[in-house]
């Protein structure tokens, strides 16, 4: 792996559950989210730690789910919830370390075993100082799942910085100044505050659903919209636009390249 240290609890405020399905829904909105943790949550802590309990709450949870999984390959956990009081981790309700010792991971949608050994293609696909620089600019349990997950949107976002800056855009560099990295997680944040995409897309981040159900990559159409590729596109396509005409797609281009501009700026002052 090359990130050293653990993408799914890496502490200071981060913490992520994309594995279990989080946001695997048309509306991956925060509301949305929150509600159905806070409801996986309230119904979970009424439950004895014992297994056939777990076992019956988890397929009452998953009858009542809100929508139906958008990639039918993401399995959803049911014991997916908030661990804190002050609902600002998610986790996993079901792990010992939550329970006081009873592992009743199980219970879900995966065996434990897989639950103790997977790690997402984010491992091994960013590097230390990538994951860092997300963990602390994103230090939020809805946001920084969205991000960490999504490589290709990381390295554009901090390709395109080098490009404005022309030359290397150091993640400890960023880290280092205050201004710098909040520029950064407004950046970061565009995966949440993007405007005019809709709440229940049919599309998630640079991917399609296929008649089956399974996720498909997206490009654009340049010979369709009459324009030439940029190099804001990948980044475009990371954030769900799909434009459907040459104006959409200048618009959120120019969205990409403001925030980009004002990282550099922050750097420069």
């Amino acid at each position: 792996m090359t990130v050293s240290f653990h993408l799914c609890q890496p502490g200071g405020g981060a913490s992520c559950g994309a594995c279990c399905g989080l946001y695997n829904f048309r509306d991956h909105s925060r509301l949305a989210v929150a509600e159905q943790l806070s409801m996986q949550t309230e119904r979970l802590r009424r439950v004895p730690w014992e297994a056939s309990a777990w076992h019956e709450a988890a397929r009452e949870l998953l009858a009542a789910r809100r929508a139906e999984p958008m990639f039918s390959a993401v399995r959803v956990c049911p014991l997916l919830g908030f661990v804190d009081n002050e609902r600002k981790q998610v986790g996993c309700l079901a792990h010992p370390l939550v329970t006081g010792g009873t592992d009743l991971r199980d219970c879900g949608v995966y065996r434990s075993s897989v639950c103790e050994t997977f790690t997402c293609p984010s491992f091994g696909w960013l590097t230390d100082a990538q994951a860092r620089l997300v963990q602390v600019a994103c230090a939020d349990w809805y946001l920084y799942g969205l991000v960490i997950t999504d490589v290709e949107f990381v390295r554009g976002c901090l390709r395109l910085l080098e490009w404005e800056l022309a030359g290397p855009a150091r993640p400890e560099v960023l880290m280092e100044q205050p201004e710098a990295l909040a520029a950064v997680r407004r950046m970061f944040a565009l995966k949440e505050t993007a405007p005019r995409r809709g709440t229940n897309a049919t599309v998630f981040g640079r991917f399609n659903r296929d008649a089956d159900g399974e996720p498909v990559p997206r490009t654009v159409d340049y010979v369709k919209l009459g324009v030439r590729a940029s190099p804001e596109d990948d980044v475009v396509l990371c954030l769900g636009y799909a434009p459907k005409d040459a104006t959409e797609l200048m618009g959120a281009r120019e969205l990409v390249r403001s925030h980009v501009k004002a990282v550099a700026r922050a750097l420069a002052a």
